[in-house]
């Protein structure tokens, strides 16, 4: 199965390169070949985030060896991304560990209390162009080529990833051509579009999970912090199954390519936070986290209100 997932993905790349090589300078080539590419770096991104959690092969060299591969796809340097998605794991639904999740949330009585400057620029921050549009090119061409903890994990491992990720694009340049490269990057922006949207839905829906550290334990987290994925087969494809994200909090060690099944025959008895494409998208109205009734809620303020007050000088109170 892994070796089979592992081909597939290859291919949807490989083919992702090869339509705008064969129809250069055809826009509709460089648009497949831009879908193409991004479904299948969504897939090995997925792979690789299996082979940080020595779940993809039963081989623990086997995962490190395809994982450093991988970063010439996915942009970082494996061991860096191991890290920090370990952390992720481990402090999942931590409000006093929230740097380690990959989308900051503010809880209302933080927003509430705020200078104004900090509430424009959260809002700013939580909008979703930010998040979806602009959010990916900063990721990918910025943060991504000094990632968080570096000097921690290992300095060298990032800037050969960097080095090897350029020398990569080269040889697309050499061998396949401009609009092949076009499509790489395209690709990637629209892989990582989706793939913070995944993210984002994973753990910001309405009631999902957030303690201090005295209250949260990592059992209640994984059951109630993140959520299933329902968008269809095709996205499931797309994703292997990362989208059955509450599953693989609850057993990290289960591999991408058997979520599905192990989600299914435990069905009857798996009370799961399922999020459709309706759901999916209604998630965007969730901004803070109400620390009384345990649940994400929109802003309590509509911006001009926040303006007003601010200029007043009064706090504003909640309006939920």
């Amino acid at each position: 199965m892994a070796f089979k997932a592992l081909a597939i993905s290859a291919g949807v790349v490989a083919a992702g390169l090869a339509l705008p090589a064969l129809f250069p300078g055809t826009w509709l080539a460089l648009a497949l070949g831009s879908v193409l590419f991004g479904a299948g770096i969504l897939r090995l991104y997925s792979i690789q985030h299996d082979c940080g959690h020595y779940s993809f092969f039963t081989n623990r060299a086997w995962n490190d060896l395809l994982g450093n591969l991988l970063c010439l796809f996915s942009g970082i340097a494996h061991s860096v991304l191991r890290y920090n998605h370990n952390l992720h794991h481990q402090h999942l639904g931590n409000l006093d560990h929230r740097d380690a999740h990959e989308v900051y949330v503010m809880t209302r009585r933080e927003y509430e209390a705020a200078p104004l400057s900090k509430k424009l620029f959260y809002r700013a921050y939580r909008h979703p162009i930010t998040l979806f549009l602009i959010g990916p090119v900063l990721i990918y061409f910025v943060q991504y080529r000094w990632p968080r903890n570096t000097r921690r994990v290992s300095v060298r491992d990032v800037l050969l990833q960097n080095i090897a990720m350029f020398a990569f694009w080269g040889l697309i340049i050499t061998f396949l051509g401009w609009w092949s490269f076009y499509a790489l990057l395209l690709g990637s922006l629209l892989a990582g579009s989706f793939g913070i949207f995944v993210v984002y839905v994973g753990h910001n829906f309405e009631e999902t999970y957030w303690r201090q550290s005295g209250d949260k334990t990592a059992h209640a987290a994984a059951l109630h912090g993140a959520s299933s994925l329902r968008l269809g087969p095709i996205v499931d494809f797309v994703l292997l199954n990362f989208g059955f994200h509450d599953l693989h909090h609850l057993n990290a060690k289960i591999p991408c390519y058997h979520l599905k099944t192990c989600n299914a025959s435990i069905a009857q008895d798996w009370n799961s936070a399922a999020i459709d494409v309706r759901g999916a998208l209604s998630c965007l109205k969730w901004r803070l986290w109400d620390e009384d009734t345990n649940r994400m809620i929109p802003f309590p303020h509509s911006l001009r209100r926040d303006l007003s007050l601010d200029w007043r000088g009064r706090a504003p109170s909640a309006e939920l």
